[in-house]
């Protein structure tokens, strides 16, 4: 039971960080139409994704496909969404989201990347910023993530992976 309510709590927190701001829905869909939905994406990226996360390390090629290979799956519910389906952008949010939190209840071994938002490009000082839920490319999410891998310090344990920098730069704006 434990598990199960921990995966629900995850699952919860990336479709929220994900869909924030996102604008996902088009207007007057229905509770069951979005909780379908939302089961469909989680058995798909549960089933078709997350087992070569499991393996160990995923290249950064391997990772830009698993995000696309969401974002085309999502179009299987495009009369549902805005778009039609989801941007380069709110694909890797969810992804990279769901995958942090995974690694950080050591269920995977670290994500070769981390959820890029507005406020992890601020604390990295990247310029220009993009908003995460207009990223369409993942030419502008490699820059974003290239441009973090500077910040990198072999020798530092909170600088010495994108995770652990995301990690260390991370912080709710709550609290």
């Amino acid at each position: 039971m434990k598990k199960i309510f921990i995966d629900s709590e995850v699952w919860s927190l990336s479709i929220s960080g994900a869909f924030q701001r996102s604008n996902v829905y088009k207007k007057n869909i229905l509770d069951k139409d979005k909780k379908e939905f939302k089961l469909g994406l989680r058995e798909f990226i549960c089933n078709t994704i997350l087992p070569v996360y499991k393996l160990g390390k995923v290249s950064d090629k391997n990772h830009i496909a698993n995000i696309e290979n969401l974002q085309q799956y999502t179009t299987n519910y495009g009369y549902l969404l805005t778009a039609g389906q989801f941007n380069f952008g709110v694909s890797q949010k969810l992804l990279n989201l769901y995958l942090k939190y995974l690694w950080c209840l050591d269920i995977i071994p670290e994500p070769p990347h981390f959820p890029v938002d507005r406020i992890i490009q601020e604390k990295l000082k990247y310029k220009p910023l993009i908003a995460w839920t207009k990223i369409k490319t993942s030419e502008e999410y490699m820059a974003i993530v290239n441009f973090a891998r500077t910040k990198i310090e072999p020798k530092d344990k909170f600088h010495n992976s994108l995770g652990t920098i995301e990690l260390n730069l991370f912080s709710r704006r709550n609290f």
